[in-house]
């Protein structure tokens, strides 16, 4: 089984589609463990994502948004944007470590992806035919379309440095979701090791090869990254700490200034500020179109 199929296997991915025809107005997506896919035939479209400019489409676009990515899209004309809405789920969770390596979203035209435009064409033909088992072809065609976007995320070389490599190596990917489902647990090298199925050196040789740091400071990474979503949701520190692994405040305040060159009363100011900003831009940019 080559690299990438093997991540899907993982992954066991299942889409469905949910609106197809013409967008005329707002449509937010923000439902936590889900991603999405937006196919745009005709029209013109804009996307609105956080603080960044909105971004108009005027040609035939597929647009993916990874689990964590609240968005907005927007018909920006009279007659609307001709599009396919699909939902992509995860038997695996949003917490996998391949959707966390993926970018938050990827914006493609068709004709920059070479034979996405003939899947698309199918999947409206497929909607417009009207035929016993369209909704069933029409899911499986947007899995057909998420393959290929995965496709063009590993030719670009858009996932971080190692990551595709450690979560297509068997011994590795255990590891990865080891940490990812156990934060508050026994994350310890000699427990990953075991997870591994190696001794304590050779699996610490192996992770620095594959990923380029050390054990620990992955599994660092790993809490810290959760506990700063955790953080912006207002949970008491103590719950935060418990939740990510750490055994006290002061512990976990020490590891989140040596990760980030802030405590987290530091870093929760700075982002918090920018998370309201944010939003504020989000209604902005609506407001606007």
């Amino acid at each position: 089984m080559d690299r990438l199929s093997y991540i899907l296997d993982q992954l066991n991915v299942n889409a469905g589609v949910f609106f197809r025809g013409q967008l005329c107005g707002l449509a937010s997506f923000e439902e936590e463990g889900t991603g999405y896919i937006h196919v745009l035939r005709s029209g013109v479209l804009d996307i609105m994502e956080g603080n960044r400019e909105k971004i108009t489409l005027t040609e035939p676009t597929m647009i993916f948004s990874v689990c964590s990515q609240p968005h907005q899209l927007f018909g920006a004309n009279k007659e609307g944007a001709e599009i396919i809405c699909a939902s992509i789920k995860f038997q695996t969770g949003s917490r996998n470590p391949v959707l966390q390596a993926l970018p938050p979203s990827v914006v493609l035209p068709l004709s920059s992806v070479q034979g996405l435009g003939s899947f698309v064409d199918v999947l409206f033909a497929e909607a417009e035919a009207a035929q016993e088992g369209r909704d069933a072809v029409m899911n499986r065609l947007v899995e057909v379309i998420f393959v290929n976007v995965l496709r063009h995320i590993v030719s670009e070389g858009e996932t971080p440095k190692g990551m595709l490599s450690a979560l297509a190596d068997r011994q590795l990917s255990k590891v990865l979701n080891c940490i990812d489902r156990n934060l508050n647990g026994d994350l310890s090298v000699d427990k990953l090791a075991e997870v591994a199925t190696m001794s304590r050196s050779t699996f610490i040789q192996h992770f620095k090869n594959v990923l380029g740091l050390a054990p620990g400071e992955y599994v660092q990474n790993v809490r810290i990254s959760a506990a700063k979503k955790l953080i912006l949701k207002d949970k008491p520190m103590s719950i935060i700490c418990f939740e990510v692994g750490y055994e006290d405040a002061s512990g976990f305040s020490r590891a989140f200034k040596k990760n980030t060159g802030m405590t987290p009363r530091e870093w929760k100011k700075l982002n918090a500020t920018a998370a309201e900003a944010e939003k504020n831009v989000v209604e902005e940019n609506a407001n606007v179109a």
